[in-house]
């Protein structure tokens, strides 16, 4: 089960903005699942070096 959603106040560029909402209802959850999707690649890659520089 995902976490609870908060609700926050966000400041996007709005070329960025307008991207997402070009795609039709659901821009929020789409700018969720980016922001979803990078950190659990930024996590995969800390992991990975903290892996590395505990085998050094």
């Amino acid at each position: 089960m995902p976490p609870a959603k908060q609700d926050i106040h966000i400041r996007l560029d709005g070329d960025v903005l307008e991207w997402f909402k070009a795609h039709g209802k659901g821009y929020q959850t789409r700018i969720n699942a980016v922001l979803r999707a990078f950190v659990q690649t930024r996590e995969r890659v800390d992991r990975k070096s903290t892996v590395r520089k505990s085998a050094q």
